[in-house]
C-alpha cells in the first residue's frame, strides 16, 4: 500500500505519507481506519503527497472522501490539515479536496503547501 501512517501522540499529529500511485479507495480507507477513532479526531494531520502519483484520483472519489472526512471533524477546537504536494496536478487535486471538504461541513483548517518547512511551521512542529 502506498500510504504510510504514523501517529505521534505526544505532538497530537497524524503523519500520512503517500508514495507511488495513490487511489480514492486507499485515501477513504485511511479516513475510516484512523479518523474514525475518537482520540485521533482531535489530532492535526500532515498529508505528504510530494512523492505520490495522484493521476488515479477522481472527482467522485474526492467527494466521497471529503464527506467521510468532514463527518469526523471535532465539534470544538478545529484542527489543521497540511497537505504537502510537489506537482501542479497535486495542487489541483488538493485544492479541489479542500473546497469539497468545506462544502460538506468540514471544520478543520486545511492548507496546501509546496515547501515542507512552511508546512511544518504552520502546524507548529519542528
Amino acid at each position: 500500500m502506498p500510504l504510510h501512517v504514523t501517529v505521534d501522540s505526544d505532538r497530537r499529529i497524524i503523519f500520512l505519507k503517500g508514495e507511488g500511485v495513490v487511489t480514492d479507495d486507499e485515501l477513504l480507507s485511511y479516513v475510516k481506519e484512523h479518523l474514525s477513532q475518537e482520540e485521533l479526531r482531535e489530532y492535526d494531520e500532515l498529508v505528504d503527497l510530494s512523492s505520490a502519483d495522484l493521476l488515479d484520483i477522481t472527482y467522485s472519489g474526492l467527494s466521497n472522501l471529503a464527506a467521510a472526512a468532514a463527518a469526523t471533524d471535532p465539534e470544538a477546537d478545529p484542527t489543521k490539515i497540511a497537505i504537502l504536494i510537489s506537482e501542479a496536478h497535486g495542487m489541483g487535486v488538493s485544492r479541489l479536496y479542500q473546497s469539497l471538504r468545506e462544502s460538506k461541513g468540514g471544520r478543520r483548517q486545511a492548507r496546501v503547501f509546496w515547501d515542507a518547512g512552511e508546512c511544518r511551521e504552520w502546524l507548529g512542529i519542528a
